[in-house]
């Protein structure tokens, strides 16, 4: 009986751990084929070779940039409603957006020509300059340059800009104080008369586009006349203006206080910042006769341009740019108009000339020299 017991006790202990036995061996055979697996994986991954990775991306530039023409075409329609509706200023940020994200031919062309004149109508002319260039430059072939658009309007605000505004009789006068405490400034003209700022910058700008077009047609040819024709047309100025400061010895009524050279160098500034466009030079002093006043118990800054026929001659050599006039001995020769002051007559030519300034290309040719400090004071 002890006999069976035992063996029947050892079947029961037998059966009982084949199940663990082939878990184990099974969990083993798992792992195992895992390993293998991933081993074998890594075995088939092919690793780039050296000319792919040192490959660099195609410099082609994809087409719109890869954005859908039908989205450009549809930002494109509603930019020209707004510039059809005069809101210039949201159709010039989205004729920009188009410019930079376009590359069709007819929508960055004609996108850069109304740009142009959205940035024309709010003042932006170095914009409008800018953006005729590139197109001057980039779509010569374009259907808005074939049909002579753009000529056009470059001829027509050459000739505008070229009919310059020779008389300048301007008052400015300080009427009252805002509420932060600083002055209120109102310009007084006489009846009937406007001042029109000088804009050289836009005709010479445009003048440029014109000979990136047409460089050998008579219109271009033209346009040149009429810019040297503004250049030297004389200028005659009465400038009063009630900003002169009291010095510590008040403002004399019966005679004319010296003004310092920092004092005209500053106006000139300032009349430049109101006769110009984007331009200004203190060498404007030398074509005037400045000095203060006092009218109605308020002091007046004057300043008037030169009579050339009351110029006093020169008795020493005289320096316009690059061309010096040598002195002449007073006599009967000495009042002939060849050998007065130069800078008598105030024209464009000459204060571009002694600013060292070159309208065509809008650079300066030489470094203004400005003294820091003055002795007159």
């Amino acid at each position: 009986m002890k006999k069976l017991c035992l063996i029947f006790i050892g079947l029961f202990l037998a059966a009982s751990l084949l199940p663990i036995a082939a878990d184990a061996a099974s969990s083993k055979k798992k792992k195992s084929k895992k390993k293998a697996t991933v081993t074998t994986s890594a075995r088939h991954v092919v690793k780039p070779s050296a000319e792919a990775q040192t490959a660099e991306p195609s410099p082609k530039i994809e087409r719109n940039h890869g954005i859908p023409r039908a989205k450009l075409a549809d930002a494109y329609d509603y930019a020209k409603a707004l510039y059809a509706a005069k809101q210039y200023d949201k159709a010039k940020d989205i004729f920009k957006k188009i410019v930079l994200a376009a590359t069709d031919s007819d929508l960055n062309a004609n996108s850069l020509y109304l740009y142009s004149q959205c940035a024309f109508h709010t003042q932006d002319f170095l914009g409008c300059v800018k953006s005729l260039t590139i197109l001057a430059s980039r779509w010569p072939d374009c259907p808005i340059i074939k049909t002579g658009y753009v000529a056009r309007f470059c001829s027509y605000i050459i000739d505008d800009e070229a009919n310059l505004q020779t008389g300048w009789d301007y008052l400015r006068f300080r009427s009252r104080f805002d509420e932060r405490g600083l002055p209120v400034w109102k310009e007084s003209i006489p009846p009937g008369f406007k001042l029109k700022r000088i804009n050289f910058k836009i005709a010479f700008g445009l003048y440029h586009v014109l000979t990136i077009l047409q460089p050998n047609d008579p219109k271009t040819a033209e346009a040149k006349q009429k810019l040297d024709v503004m250049l030297n047309a004389p200028i005659t100025m009465v400038w009063v203006d009630e900003k002169a400061p009291p010095t510590r010895y008040g403002h004399p009524a019966d005679f004319f206080s010296v003004f310092s050279l920092n004092e005209k160098k500053y106006f000139s500034k300032m009349i430049c910042q109101r006769m110009f466009f984007d331009w200004e030079s203190e060498k404007l002093y030398q074509f005037l006769n400045m000095y203060d006043d006092v009218r109605d118990l308020k002091p007046r800054f004057v300043a008037r341009s030169r009579n050339p026929e009351e110029a006093p001659v020169e008795s020493a050599p005289v320096s316009t740019g690059n061309q010096v006039l040598a002195p002449q001995a007073a006599g009967v020769s000495a009042v002939t108009p060849e050998l007065r002051d130069p800078l008598a007559v105030l024209t464009l030519a000459k204060l571009f000339q002694v600013s060292g300034y070159d309208p065509y290309s809008d650079s300066y040719t030489n470094v203004i020299e400005t003294s820091p400090l003055d002795l007159n004071l």
